[in-house]
């Protein structure tokens, strides 16, 4: 039976994410459907980008459950609003960031965590230790790039990938490497052939497909995430938020 999975991008720009991306992932029966964002940050780079993406966020996730999705992806590593969404729905929610790194953790000993800026170190550690990964955690790498500039040259960013990806091995004692943004999206087979040309055999996470396999195998397996973790909220009204299921407060 064919079912479909929505990937939720948690942004406004357009042209950062095209269904062409997404296709090598889909079959005959699974298809991937996309959101943007209509109100919200133009990128994440910070914990005030994403903190500004949620309330839509979650807007789009409950349209799509409407809708017929049977998961939701939030195209993002820093996870913004996966737990609400998680209590505001029953289909199963993954985040790309949380998926990404439990899956490093079942295929390496200590992952590399390479992204686009330098600023974003906190709010990355501060994910790595609530997922109780800290562990597991050789480094942390930045290609100095903005994301909304990743697309401008290919072949720089495949190259700046792949010496940080090679300076986390050899300097740091990575043995699997955690592309730590979703703009990174289809990147690591090339990275992967850079660190093989080198002599490293490590492993290269692309966590959007990572993502949406893992929410394929959920639904498969009839699994969701636990409503005694994750309860429903109260149904009260939200003044400014029109949410499917829950109502706007009675004037007066």
């Amino acid at each position: 039976m064919s079912h479909f999975i929505q990937l939720i991008t948690p942004i406004v720009t357009r042209g950062v994410r095209t269904l062409d991306d997404l296709a090598p992932l889909e079959r005959d029966d699974l298809k991937i459907r996309h959101s943007l964002l209509e109100r919200g940050p133009a990128s994440i780079e910070s914990e005030f980008d994403e903190a500004l993406s949620v309330p839509d966020l979650l807007r789009k996730a409950l349209e799509a459950e409407q809708a017929g999705a049977k998961a939701i992806v939030i195209d993002c590593m820093g996870d913004p609003g996966l737990h609400a969404c998680r209590e505001a729905l029953s289909i199963p929610v993954l985040g790309a960031g949380q998926a990404a790194l439990h899956l490093a953790n079942m295929l390496g000993r200590r992952f590399a965590f390479i992204t686009v800026l330098q600023r974003i170190r906190p709010m990355i550690e501060r994910i790595v230790r609530d997922y109780g990964l800290a562990q597991n955690y050789a480094s942390f790498q930045a290609i100095d790039i903005p994301v909304l500039e990743l697309a401008h040259d290919p072949d720089a960013l495949h190259g700046a990938l792949s010496d940080k990806a090679k300076a986390a091995i050899e300097q740091d004692g990575a043995d699997l490497i955690v592309l730590g943004c979703t703009g990174f999206l289809g990147c690591a087979e090339a990275i992967r052939a850079a660190l093989l040309e080198a002599g490293q055999d490590v492993p290269v996470i692309d966590p959007i497909p990572a993502a949406v396999h893992l929410a394929d195998a959920l639904i498969k397996s009839g699994l969701s995430h636990s409503k005694a973790a994750y309860p429903r909220p109260a149904a009260k009204p939200a003044a400014g938020h029109p949410l499917p299921g829950f109502s706007e407060p009675t004037p007066g």
